[in-house]
């Protein structure tokens, strides 16, 4: 499976996906320290920095399209503008991404669009904003919509990390896949939980009680980091306790957190090292990468017809 990678942060979705077998055939990031840093990490797939310049007929022909629009006006913590505010409203230039390479490929490519955000976009304006997700999917050309809230706690990493993927189907083979859906969960009190998925401790002997960004009150003590944010830095940043001590995260545990190489996001291309807090802030904006390794797993799935 070639997939195009939109809004691709330093490459969580990227990093998921090619762990299932998919290969990367072109990035889309604006924001300067993570393009170098993709540039470090992907030498050899091409890149675009806006996506407003990004032309779908003119790009690289992929079996899928992922893409985590920016999340600040539908977070519950972010200015609650919804898919009227200035940033979250690139979901539309996602989207104009997909109708052209449609066109272009009289509607061969892509197969399948995989978009992440907040839980929150599944509520912002009264769920107005979501239905206009699903409607603006399905005017370019799906026929096939699923979605689910997956907690990264159940995918093999310490963290709590709720959030909203949705699989558009383009191709009519399948979308008619007998019933079967690709993200097939169980619902378990209020969250969506793979039914593959498996919770434990990456690590046994690692301490058990965490806090971070001002949230220590809120969080009692317990086994996996509460989420990870961009502002998770300086003293907010997730931090450990042993016993009555208490430290810092580093940010190689951030990306142990994100389930990312270790140093992953040390370097840039030019060899300069990131600094701490541009590396907290990569992780917070990230996708863990064996969530989105499963979304990919269960897509290979559904193109063998099991």
């Amino acid at each position: 499976m070639r997939f195009v990678s939109l809004f691709s942060g330093v490459g969580g979705f990227d990093l998921g996906l090619e762990e299932a077998g998919w290969k990367c055939v072109y990035q889309v990031e604006l924001k300067k320290w993570c393009f170098q840093t993709l540039q470090r990490n992907w030498p050899h797939v091409p890149k675009q920095k806006d996506i407003r310049n990004v032309n779908g007929a003119l790009i690289p022909k992929a079996d899928v399209i992922v893409f985590g629009s920016p999340c600040q006006d539908l977070s519950l913590a972010g200015t609650k503008l919804g898919l009227d505010g200035d940033r979250s409203s690139l979901f539309f230039e996602a989207t104009r991404v997909i109708k052209e390479m449609r066109d272009a490929t009289q509607g061969q490519f892509p197969k399948y669009a995989i978009w992440e955000n907040v839980p929150g976009a599944f509520n912002a304006n009264g769920g107005a904003d979501f239905g206009k997700v699903l409607d603006t999917l399905a005017e370019v050309g799906a026929l096939g919509i699923e979605w689910a809230c997956l907690d990264a706690q159940y995918f093999g990493v310490p963290q709590y990390r709720p959030r909203l993927f949705t699989v558009a189907c383009f191709c009519p083979a399948r979308s008619n896949r007998g019933g079967r859906e690709i993200l097939h969960v169980q619902h378990v009190g209020r969250r969506f939980i793979a039914k593959s998925g498996e919770a434990f401790r990456s690590d046994p002997s690692a301490p058990i009680a965490m806090f971070g960004g001002g949230r220590t009150k809120t969080w009692k003590e317990r086994e996996i980091s509460v989420t990870l944010t961009a502002t998770d830095k300086g003293a907010f940043g997730n931090g450990a306790m042993y016993g009555t001590k208490m430290r810092r995260l580093t940010p190689v545990e951030h990306e142990r957190l994100m389930g990312w190489p270790e140093g992953h996001t040390a370097f840039r291309l030019d060899g300069k090292k990131n600094t701490d807090s541009s590396r907290y802030e990569m992780c917070g904006n990230g996708v863990v990468a064996p969530v989105a390794k499963w979304i990919g797993e269960q897509i290979n799935l559904a193109e063998i017809g099991l």
